[in-house]
This record gives structure tokens, sequence and C-alpha cells, in this order.
């Protein structure tokens, strides 16, 4: 019996799912995120070391990869090593395809993908939108990258002042109180150099990880954790009024997707005072669905190797 092959691929996590000609789940994999924001002649061994592990490989008759990063080529390249012949489309997260079909299935006009990055698409009347998603330093507010950048941000500057420290701060700085006077420059570069260091790498996957701790703090009812999400929830919902400006819509229905999702009734509540008299759906592998619908429907069109 011939299987298809979903993957959604971001910058924190891979996921790939084996399905039936149906499209009905088989198996699963997750492993590392290898979305890069660039493309690359390299390899991409953490996937390639799961596409390996792949069962009954001859079997796959049909791929649709999802694709957070702009690395077409580099991921092409590791699918085409292992299943050389076989019919491959790949769409980027940023084209909105997976999250379209995704949208169709709930009969929503918008799609906000909330996860490591955070980007909004939308369809009206044969147009297409897109907001968000514009990266790190640049976009992505109300993001896993965002909720951690803030984190480490807020907490730095907390050093810098005289207040106690939010037990958030505590953890990630390892400091117990603001940096005090000291007697010599060099004591004081000491400390601060120290809580820089421990901080590294400062790279898009490192700090979307701290989200996970500003989450584990917010359920302990930590002021700052608590204002962080609060602060996402606002970015996301702007992103989503932005879609809803640009189509001339109010939508009454939307599909919010992504790694966020765990963690919404820190931000939800914020996001849904921003955008009231809305059904909102909340799919946690959303652009994975949107995903298996593209392999399904390219097995079924008997395309060739694209």
């Amino acid at each position: 019996m011939k299987r298809l092959l979903a993957a959604d691929i971001g910058g924190s996590k891979t996921r790939i799912q084996i399905l039936d000609t149906e499209g009905n789940i088989v198996s699963e994999a997750c492993g590392v995120g290898v979305a890069s924001a660039l493309d690359a002649p390299t390899p991409l061994p953490p996937l390639d070391e799961m596409l390996d592990e792949v069962e009954d490989k001859e079997r796959i008759a049909a791929i649709a990869i999802n694709l957070g990063g702009k690395n077409t080529e580099q991921v092409l390249r590791s699918f085409g090593r292992v299943f050389p012949n076989v019919p491959t489309r790949i769409v980027r997260e940023a084209e909105g395809i997976a999250a379209y079909a995704l949208g169709e299935k709930h009969g929503a006009p918008i799609v906000l993908m909330a996860g490591t990055g955070a980007i909004a698409v939308g369809t009206h009347g044969g147009k297409f939108v897109t907001t968000g998603g514009w990266g790190i330093n640049i976009g992505d507010g109300g993001s896993g990258y965002d909720i951690g950048l803030q984190a480490i941000r807020a907490s730095l500057l907390a050093l810098d002042g005289t207040e106690p420290l939010a037990p958030l701060t505590k953890y990630i700085c390892s400091c117990e109180e603001p940096f005090a006077a000291t007697e010599s420059p060099s004591s004081y570069r000491d400390q601060r150099d120290k809580v820089r260091e421990s901080l590294y790498p400062l790279d898009r996957q490192h700090i979307a990880a701290f989200a996970r701790i500003v989450g584990k703090f917010a359920e302990q009812g930590d002021r700052l954790a608590l204002e962080i999400f609060a602060h996402a929830g606002e970015s996301l919902a702007r992103l989503v009024a932005a879609t809803e400006k640009k189509l001339g819509i109010r939508a009454s229905s939307l599909v919010v997707t992504g790694g966020l999702i765990g963690a919404r009734g820190f931000w939800g509540p914020t996001f849904e005072k921003r955008l009231p008299n809305r059904k909102i759906h909340y799919v946690e592998d959303g652009l994975l669905c949107g995903t298996r619908r593209i392999a399904k429907e390219l097995y079924e069109s008997g395309e060739k190797k694209i």
C-alpha cells in the first residue's frame, strides 16, 4: 500500500508524518527545526537523520513540505537524497499555502501562525494578504522568539535598576538582586559579562526556547511573565486586525495554529479581548493538517517529480 509524507519544518521543531493515501496519520516523528533565513549548499544532518529513519521508504508516493524559512533548495536536497524520484511539493510558510488549506477546512478567511515566528495570512474575494513574519530583530511580534527576547530584555534592564527582581529575572540572569555599585570598574564589568555569556548563543532558536521558561513562571503567577504574555496577545491581535483591514473585512471566524497554542491560557485572554465577537479555532497542528491535504492532492493529481 502506498504512503504519503507530510512535513512541517520550523525554526525550533521539525515534524514528519507518514500517511495513508486517504491522508490519515500512520506514524509521526519529531526533531530539531532546520528552517533558516538563508539558503545554503550545506547538508542538514538533523533532517537527514530523520529521513533515514523513515520506514518503507519505497512506499512513499508523494511528499508535501511546509517550510518556515527560506532554505528551500537545502531542504529539497535532503529529501531528494532519500526520495529521489518521489513527487515533492514544498511551500513556504510565508506564502500561506498550507495555512489557506487549513482556513478552508474551518471556513475561516484568516489564519494566524503563532510559533517561533508570527505571521498571519488572509484571503477574500480572490485577494491574498500576509502580515507579520518579517523575521528576527525586525518583526514577529508576539511569537515565541519575541516572548523569549522580551524576557531577556526586561531581565537585563532590571539588573540596571534598583527594584527587587522578579523570579523570572532571577532565573534567567542567575542573580538575586540588581547590580550594586562596586569599588572597581572591572568587577562591575565581570558581573555583566558573566550574565551575558550565560545567555549565549543569541540565535533565533535559543532565544525562542526562553518562551517555555516564561510559560513556567506564568503558571506560578510571576508578574513579569504574565505581562510578557499579555503583550504577546496584543501583538498577535494587531496582526489579525491588520490583515482584516487590508482585506476590507471583519472576519467572523479565524484560525490560530502553532506552538504558542499550548500557552494560550496566558496570552489568549488579551488576544480575544482585542478581537471580540469572532469565532476562534485553535488548532495545535494546523499547518500539518494543511500540509496533509496538499500531499493527498499531489498524490491524487498524478504529478511527476517536481
